[in-house]
């Protein structure tokens, strides 16, 4: 994050791009050195990029700005989605979740079955249903399902560790005394925009998780008593912010570890004291 030392426009420069939203957009770092700046990017997205390159460039007639761009390999794996074919044993073995995304049961005579692949596009399949045909069908609905499952599960795990991350940083631009009055407003109107964001990735990711575990949602977030406080003090607000980024990374570690199990079989703990969706819950609670 920007310290006391960092010019103004570097400033303004860095809260621009969260403001932008490409510090999700974009897989970047930030380091800041005296009155310099560098920043690292892997860019997968092009409008994205040219759009930090817009906020970028003009400061490097009178400011030490660096940046550096690493592309992924053209070797066709360059998308970090998942196909078919990359998806574990464990979400395929998956009782719970291969119920939950098997389509309903088909009637008789033909039948028009519509469903999105796994790029997001609409398909639709008409077919007859002789018991082949019909077993064909769904279970290609299925795998579809499944690995449009998977990847929201990464993508909204991805999008809710990197908005608790930021927001530290962002608080303590909005009270560093070093900078204006206008930084301070403009990173805490961010800083807000970004905690928005993060329950909304929460709340995404606890809908798709609980079509992967038996039961229903503890709900913490609804059960947790509600009361009006008076306003933190700047210490106890950022503690609360460090703890919150450090709960989202250990969360985005425990849905890997979910989804990628050592022994293909899901840790019990991920079902219980607290499990998964109780976590979630007690995340957006904070």
């Amino acid at each position: 994050m920007p310290n006391r030392d960092t010019p103004s426009a570097l400033v303004k420069a860095w809260l621009d791009i969260h403001n932008e939203d490409l510090c999700r957009r974009l897989d970047v770092v930030f380091a800041f050195d005296g009155q310099g700046m560098e920043i690292w990017c892997r860019s997968e997205e092009n409008r994205a990029y040219r759009k930090l390159q817009k906020i970028i460039e003009p400061l490097r007639k009178s400011h030490d700005v660096e940046l550096y761009l690493t592309r992924p390999p053209k070797n066709g794996n360059e998308s970090d989605k998942l196909s078919w074919e990359d998806i574990p044993p464990s979400l395929v073995e998956n009782r719970e979740l291969r119920s939950n995304m098997r389509p309903s049961t088909l009637g008789s005579g033909s039948r028009a079955v519509t469903f999105m692949d796994a790029d997001g596009n609409m398909q639709t399949r008409v077919f007859t249903e002789t018991p082949g045909a019909v077993a064909a069908t769904a279970d290609s609905v299925l795998r579809s399902r499944l690995v449009i499952w998977v990847n929201s599960v990464f993508e909204n795990s991805r999008i809710m560790r990197q908005y608790a991350e930021d927001i530290p940083a962002l608080i303590r631009t909005a009270f560093e005394p070093a900078f204006s009055a206008a930084l301070h407003g403009r990173a805490r109107g961010i800083y807000r925009k970004h905690a928005k964001e993060l329950v909304k990735s929460v709340r995404s990711l606890r809908n798709y998780l609980s079509r992967a575990f038996p039961g229903p949602s503890a709900k913490a977030a609804e059960n947790k008593e509600k009361k009006k406080e008076s306003p933190a003090a700047l210490p106890v607000v950022i503690e609360r912010a460090d703890g919150i980024a450090a709960d989202a990374r250990n969360l985005s570690g425990r849905i890997y570890r979910f989804i990628y199990p050592a022994q293909h079989t899901v840790d019990l703990d991920e079902l219980q004291r607290p499990g998964l969706l109780v976590s979630l819950d007690a995340l957006e609670a904070d």
